[in-house]
């Protein structure tokens, strides 16, 4: 029975990760959505989470607002966590969010 779970467990696993790796054919469009409904990434160049998830736009994070918060401290300065999600509706998406997180909340189609 054991077996049986861990199976299970890991092929949850396996099926989420290839989930997140599906390619999207166009990043360029949907960071430019992310900008257009207001979203803003907080981060840190001191940060491996920040510079994970700028990795997962690649070239297109040139797209993203973005406030690096070791030069504008005031603006981070009621953050907990980088990299945080600014979200137009007032949402706040603490730590690296997948682009199907934030396609969910910003109503951004991922093409």
């Amino acid at each position: 029975m054991k077996k049986i779970a861990l199976i299970g467990i890991f092929s949850m696993l396996f099926f989420a990760w290839c989930a997140q790796q599906t390619p999207v054919k166009n990043l360029d469009t949907f960071a430019q959505c992310l900008t257009s409904k207001w979203s803003i990434m907080y981060g840190s160049v001191t940060c491996t989470h920040c510079l994970n998830q700028k990795a997962t736009f690649g070239k297109s994070f040139q797209y993203i607002t973005y406030v690096e918060c070791t030069k504008d401290f005031a603006r981070c300065s009621n953050l907990k966590w980088v990299p945080t999600w600014e979200i137009s509706s007032g949402v706040y998406l603490e730590w690296e969010q997948s682009l199907a997180a934030l396609a969910k909340a910003t109503s951004c189609p991922l093409e």
